[in-house]
Parts: structure tokens; C-alpha cells; sequence
């Protein structure tokens, strides 16, 4: 593909070097994935700059640069505004604006994206579309589920993606579109149909340093620039700042329990094998059964419909995709064992996504809480001893364990946990191997009480040292109890 038809809406600040005779083929970033014929970006990262990395770019087959300053390499050069803001605009030119040509949902938020999407996918199969999801567990097209890189791909995996849906007759696309992927423009170019805010809480301050800038970046992305339509959560304290700071509310829609909102439900009951409710959509009153259980997927729900009605999708398949839809991998998965015990296995690894799960299961249980948990290294440290706190204040039993350490030792990251169960609670303790402490947490389980193991959930491995090893919760949890029982040392009957 020649250079101007890749530089369609793209700002250039200069031109370097001779362009007539370049045929790009190929779009990286990386220098370990290059190709002949390549125009590499050159982005300037925490770490590294990929300025630094021009000349070795130039030697496994770049052909071109895109730079935000001129480099000291015998290639053609493209000198932008922004390396990351062009690599967006210009992978859609390459694949020929896939974007374009589908509907396009996005959802945004600390907690609730993956079931959310989930849901609306759920919903818009029932109608009849086929239907394109990208997002933390991974990518689906056409029900082939390929895994996942990042909660949303890097821009040139993005389009590729999109243009693979177009290509398979896909009519809707939806993703969630996380913090790190607004702030590094990851989405600039592409207009969304809906945008949707599920909500708001700490997470990922190890990059974005305060509450604030990581709140800033969420709401930038619900605007006329990036959606077409937006979905509030009007419980959600930030969400009801945009409500507010929003003055042409022609095309924003909110949803919520407690406050004045377009979509609501009332007679809500939670019970283990799912929630029951009567939900208003805009007026229109529709009864609700599903599997989905608790509050924060009462939530979610809630905002699923609201992009649906948008879109225009009929009330019989909104029903029949809530009412129908089975549990999503990783997310307040039950386990029912047969002693009259359980196990749940969910993906809450933020204070908020901790202090949800174990509110939801002690609002549908007679018995005890015994909460595992641990938190990833080299991340947000700051919410390690909340997150402590709200497990001993909110479990009966708290079991501290590791968590994709990454390259920081497990017991550091265990005893700054340990500081916050200490401030709410005595009944804890710490086992650094995570099969261990599973182990452990099923033999204290007596008729009623419920074992919730938090901050995995569908991830298939265990980040130790920076190497990632086989490793599942759901698989540890079942092989664990079968051995317990054989030993007979679980509670039975």
C-alpha cells in the first residue's frame, strides 16, 4: 500500500526522505515482529523509546518510519504529532477502515466491562446479528474464541481484528475499551456507536499515579469524538459528575437503582442460582429471570439493555438474551459441591470488584465466608491494604495468598495485604502457594458456607518471576476437593 492512502486524516508535521517507490506491506511496532517491507512506529513508552530501536528496525525490514522527531537512520521518515495516535488512524487505513463497517459498542470502566459485553452480545445474537467481542478473557468471531494480549490490542492487532469480523459477515462489534488503551490512543479514529460507563473505582494507579488522572482518562473517552451515544451509570459518583458536566444530553442515556434514570429495576431478589427483578426500560416493564447473580450484575445488566434499546433491538430478544444467558467464564462462578458447600470463583482484583463479590455472596448464603485472595506485583501497590481490609471486614475467614507476583518476592506483596486485614480482622491467615491455600480453605468449609476465591478467575496461569506457568482456579478447586474427599477431610453428611 503506497504512503498517502495510509495517511488519509492523518496530521504530518514533515516528510524525510524519497516515498515514490515505498510499498508498505506490513505495520509493527516491534522490532521482534518485523516483516520486509514494514513501516515501524517508533513510540515512546515508560520504559524504552522506540526511537532508540530505529536503526535495528531498519535492519529486519522496515522500509519507512513513522517518528515524532527525525532520527538518525538512512529511511524515509513520517514526523507526527503523536507515533501512538498515528499508528491508530493509519492500521485503520491499512485494513481498509474495518470500523466503518460495523456497529460499534464500547464499555468502559474499573469493574463490570467483560460480563457486560458479554451480555450485549448475548442479547444482540438472540436479534439475529452475528457478533464480534474483544476483550479480557479474549477475542470471539464467528464462536472461534481467540486469546487475549490485552484487555484492548494494540491498534494494528485492533484493526486487523475488525477487518477479520468484516470479513466473516460480522454486523456488531463489541470490546471493552480499558484506561491504559484511551490514554496511549489506542481507539483515536474510530467512532462508536455507544460508549458505555459501567462504573469508576481504584485500579492501575501504578500507571497513572492518582485517582483523578485515572478518572480524567475514563471520561474523556465518553464524548461526541469518540461516541456516538453514551450509557451512564447514574449511581456511579463520576458517573453522575458527567451527567452533570454534560449539556447536550440528546444522545446520553443513564441507568441506575438509586437515582433518577432512563433505565432501572425495581423488586429485585438475589438468590445463588441467579436474580430476579422487574426491570423499567424506558418506561416499557419487563419481568427478569437470569442465572446472573448479584447486585453488580444487576448493574451491568441494566447498562447491556440500555445500549440494546439504543440500538434499536427489540424487547423479545433483550428478554430471551438476559434470561438465557449462562454464566461468563471467571465471573461469580459457583460451584456446587456435594457436601451442601460451594465454591465461587470471580476475577475481582480491585477494592471495589472484592468488596462486590463477597457483599453479593453474603446476600444469597446461610453459612460462612472464606475469602482467598491475593494481588498482582508490579501493580497498583496502593490497594493491597484495602483490599486486605475489606476481606477481613467483609468474610468471616481470610485467607491471604499470591497472585500473579510478577517479578516482586509474594511474601512482600502478602504482608502489605496482611496490614489491612489486621485493621479489620483476626481470623486470617497467610499460605504464599495458591493450590495450598485453596486446599486449606475447602477443608474449613462446613454445610452453608461458601468459599470465594478471588483475582484469577478465567486465567489460565500464575505470573511468578516474570515467567507465566500453567495454573487455573477452577481446575486447583476441583482437583483439591476431589482429594479432600477421598482423604476424607471435608465435612460430610
Amino acid at each position: 500500500m503506497k504512503i498517502e492512502k495510509l495517511l488519509k486524516r492523518q496530521k504530518v508535521v514533515k516528510f524525510i526522505g524519497d516515498f515514490d517507490k515505498i510499498e508498505i506491506e506490513h505495520l509493527s511496532c516491534d522490532t521482534n515482529k518485523m516483516q520486509k517491507n514494514t513501516l515501524y512506529f517508533c513510540l515512546k513508552g515508560e520504559m524504552n523509546d522506540g526511537h532508540n530501536f530505529a536503526f535495528l528496525a531498519k535492519q529486519k525490514g522496515a522500509v519507512a518510519l513513522v517518528v515524532e522527531h527525525p532520527v538518525d537512520v538512512d529511511l524515509p521518515q513520517i514526523v507526527v504529532p503523536d507515533s501512538r495516535s498515528a499508528m491508530s488512524l493509519i492500521a485503520g487505513n491499512f485494513f481498509d477502515n474495518p470500523a466503518q463497517k460495523l456497529k460499534l459498542i464500547a464499555v468502559t470502566g474499573t469493574n463490570g466491562k467483560t460480563t457486560t459485553t458479554y451480555m450485549i452480545k448475548s442479547i444482540l445474537e438472540k436479534a439475529g446479528f452475528k457478533v464480534g467481542l474483544i476483550g479480557t478473557i479474549g477475542t470471539v468471531i464467528d464462536d472461534i474464541l481467540l486469546p487475549a494480549t490485552l484487555t484492548t490490542p494494540d491498534p494494528i492487532e485492533l484493526h486487523s481484528l475488525f477487518h477479520q469480523m468484516v470479513n466473516k459477515g460480522v454486523s456488531f462489534a463489541v470490546m471493552e475499551a480499558s484506561a491504559h488503551a484511551i490514554k496511549l490512543h489506542k481507539l483515536d479514529g474510530i467512532k462508536f456507536d455507544v460508549g458505555i460507563l459501567t462504573n469508576i473505582t481504584q485500579d492501575h494507579l501504578d500507571f497513572f499515579k492518582t485517582f483523578e488522572s485515572y478518572k480524567s482518562t475514563k471520561l474523556a473517552f465518553l464524548n461526541q469524538k469518540y461516541c456516538k451515544n453514551i450509557v451512564i451509570n447514574a449511581d456511579d459518583k463520576s458517573g453522575q459528575e458527567l451527567l452533570l458536566s454534560t449539556k447536550d444530553k440528546s444522545n446520553v442515556f443513564s441507568f441506575g437503582l438509586n437515582n433518577p434514570s432512563d433505565v432501572f429495576a425495581v423488586n429485585y431478589e438475589f438468590k445463588i442460582d441467579g436474580t430476579e427483578y422487574f426491570l423499567n426500560l424506558f418506561d416499557e416493564m419487563l419481568h427478569i429471570k437470569t442465572k446472573m447473580i448479584g447486585q453488580f450484575n444487576l448493574y451491568n445488566a441494566l447498562s447491556a439493555v440500555t445500549a440494546c434499546k439504543i440500538l434499536k433491538i427489540k424487547t423479545p430478544y433483550i428478554l430471551s438474551g438476559l434470561n438465557e444467558m449462562q454464566s461468563v467464564a471467571g465471573r461469580f462462578n459457583v460451584i456446587n459441591f456435594d457436601n451442601k458447600t460451594s465454591a465461587v470463583i470471580d476475577y475481582a482484583h480491585t477494592p471495589d470488584g472484592l468488596k462486590n463479590i463477597l457483599t453479593s455472596v453474603r446476600e444469597v448464603i446461610s453459612g460462612k465466608i472464606i475469602s482467598i485472595f491475593g494481588c498482582g506485583g508490579n501493580r497498583d501497590t496502593g490497594k493491597r491494604e484495602i483490599m486486605g481490609k475489606i476481606s477481613g471486614s467483609l468474610a468471616d475467614f481470610t485467607i491471604i495468598t499470591s497472585d500473579n507476583p510478577r517479578l516482586e518476592k509474594p511474601m512482600d506483596i502478602i504482608l502489605q495485604i496482611e496490614n489491612g486485614v489486621k485493621l479489620s480482622s483476626k481470623n486470617y491467615l497467610c499460605i504464599e502457594n495458591r493450590v495450598d491455600a485453596i486446599n486449606y480453605g475447602l477443608k474449613m468449609l462446613k454445610e452453608g458456607d461458601v468459599c470465594v476465591i478471588s483475582g484469577k478467575g478465567a486465567e489460565n496461569y500464575l505470573d511468578v518471576g516474570g515467567v507465566k506457568y500453567p495454573y487455573s482456579d477452577l481446575e486447583t478447586v476441583l482437583s483439591e476437593y476431589q482429594k479432600l474427599k477421598k482423604e476424607k477431610n471435608i465435612f460430610n453428611d
